[in-house]
């Protein structure tokens, strides 16, 4: 589990370095996967950096549409009890 994060920019292109503390074990786990598979660390926590913020976007414009039609719906309510009385 992460404890920090200190980012660092680097110089070349649009990559910046970051540095952080996770579990040892989970850790050790995951570059014995990537291992199988040639992969590398720093790809592995892009997919899951890029998976993270689809999935908050995603959740975040669901709630959003839901929010706006309750918001009609009460709007329209308002109106009908206002033309009643």
């Amino acid at each position: 589990m992460a404890k920090f994060i200190d980012i660092q920019k680097e110089k070349k292109g649009k990559k910046i370095r970051v540095n952080i503390t996770v579990d040892k074990s989970a850790l050790d786990k995951a570059k014995t996967q990537l291992h199988l598979f040639g992969g590398k660390l720093s790809t592995l926590f892009n997919a899951y950096l890029y998976d993270f913020v689809e999935s908050m976007d995603k959740n975040y414009a669901s709630n959003q549409k839901a929010m706006k039609q309750r918001i009609e719906e009460l709007e329209k309510r308002l109106d009908k009890f206002e033309k009643e009385n």
